[in-house]
């Protein structure tokens, strides 16, 4: 039954011939990634474990090369994301032997000898070319295809947007079931058709009720997919007030707008994830600090106060958490503890191989901490700071980029998309703090990352919609 994993792959080679890579994008990539766990794979002799968003988009990649790389435009980005890919396999399939001093053995008779060095290497190479279809190409999809036109003229922009946002209201809406009953829908269907694959998202309750996951494997993750379709959903709907005005049902007041709203809203409510909530309250924050200062100002005291905040709230975080974990008078309490211990605990390990880590499947669990909640910590781990600081660059390139696009003269629309995409990034960064960077957020962030490199420098003039603004951050605060 893995095979069936292999049919979107099939579809979208079908939607390539029969139309444009970018409706292939729209109707079977996105689907497929916002829809289906990634939890589920096949294997192939001498191939990496494949998922339906990884076999839809290799038809995907190649059609992208032929048809649309020769209008790449090379940018510090690129680069950036390609060495962040490489130091995966380098973490993995070489850490060991940089951190013993063994390279040198590399390239020698020994090499070819010990099964230790094969293996890693072996398991590095097998890495990189998933890392290729999770971080490369959906950056250069979000880099090509959304924002630069077709030969009809055609941006992809606000179908993009609408694809992603009436995904994540119909997500949104299926999981009201789990949400009353603790349970996954998404894993009770697995279980049918994949009865010998393990799946290692328990589902999870709190208050009272089921903390729904989606096709997403956890709550958090869920709930940064969820915090990125309710802004775009936002955008959409304020740039484009005639966009899903249509009604579900005649005579029925429901249209498509509200219910993609209300889905996304409802999604990210019913995940019970504090930490997406935060993100979501820090992008308001920023986008209310922009109605009334500059963006550079906005920036600067938005940083500032993010820092006196942080100073606070780790004073109250340090004597919240000071417990023992067995001592934790509730879930919310031992969620805490467990993170704050993990910094504690995972110090030492960060500090013996600091430049590459540990590797993704060979670092060490540290007092039955199995799960390091947290990305900047996962990555001090298992992929050194070298991998760290390329995952920081692009961050940092990114929120650069947004601060230069913003400057410059802008239609109404592309300015509110600018600030929609600071509040996307605002949002992820701070979550991400929370939780480690897995399953389909990934190929959301580098889409994302894409999208934003995509931008032109300028744009459709300045603001001839005659609108002020600030419209946008209204919707937003």
């Amino acid at each position: 039954m893995g095979l069936l994993i292999l049919i979107p792959g099939v579809v979208c080679w079908a939607a390539l011939a029969l139309g444009s890579v970018r409706k292939a994008l729209l109707n079977v990539y996105l689907p497929c990634l916002l829809l289906l766990p990634n939890y589920y794979t096949v294997r192939l002799t001498h191939l990496p474990a494949l998922t339906f968003s990884d076999a839809a988009i290799l038809p995907l990649g190649f059609a992208l090369v032929i048809s649309e790389f020769r209008y790449w435009r090379f940018a510090w980005m690129d680069l950036w994301v390609v060495l962040y890919t490489v130091s995966v396999a380098l973490s993995q399939g070489l850490s060991t032997e940089l951190a013993n001093g063994e390279w040198v053995n590399l390239f020698s008779l020994q090499a070819t000898t010990s099964h230790r060095i094969g293996t890693n290497i072996a398991d590095a190479g097998m890495m990189f070319f998933a890392r290729i279809l999770e971080m490369i190409l959906p950056y250069a999809l979000g880099k090509l295809l959304i924002e630069r036109a077709d030969q009809e003229g055609f941006v992809v922009r606000k179908a993009f947007v609408a694809r992603v946002s009436l995904l994540l209201a119909a997500v949104g809406f299926v999981s009201i079931v789990d949400f009353v009953s603790g349970g996954s829908i998404w894993q009770r269907a697995g279980a049918v058709i994949f009865p010998n694959q393990y799946v290692g998202w328990p589902p999870q309750m709190r208050w009272g009720f089921g903390r729904i996951a989606g096709p997403y494997g956890h709550a958090i993750l869920a709930g940064m997919i969820f915090l990125m379709g309710l802004v775009y959903c936002l955008w959409l709907r304020h740039v484009d007030p005639g966009w899903g005005r249509r009604r579900i049902i005649a005579g029925v007041p429901v249209t498509v707008r509200s219910l993609a709203l209300l889905g996304a809203a409802l999604g990210l409510l019913m995940t019970q994830s504090r930490g997406p909530w935060l993100g979501v309250l820090l992008a308001l924050g920023f986008a209310m600090l922009t109605r009334v200062l500059s963006v550079g100002k906005a920036a600067g005291l938005f940083l500032a106060l993010v820092m006196c905040s942080s100073v606070v709230l780790y004073h109250f975080g340090k004597q919240y958490t000071e417990k023992d974990l067995a001592m934790a008078s509730s879930e919310e309490q031992r969620s805490a503890i467990y993170r704050r211990e993990l910094l504690t605990n995972y110090a030492p390990v960060v500090a013996q191989r600091p430049a590459f880590g540990w590797g993704i499947t060979t670092f060490p669990a540290v007092m039955g901490q199995y799960s390091i909640d947290n990305e900047y910590l996962l990555l001090a781990v298992t992929q050194g700071f070298v991998g760290l600081s390329f995952f920081l660059a692009i961050a940092a390139a990114t929120a650069v980029r947004l601060l230069h696009l913003v400057q410059r003269p802008l239609s109404h629309a592309d300015r509110m998309l600018v600030f929609a995409h600071f509040a996307v990034l605002i949002g992820m960064l701070t979550t991400l703090a929370t939780v480690y960077m897995g399953e389909q957020v990934v190929m959301m962030y580098f889409l994302f990352t894409g999208w934003v490199q995509g931008m032109h420098n300028e744009l459709s003039g300045t603001g001839q919609s005659g609108l002020p603004a600030y419209g946008f951050r209204r919707v937003l605060v």
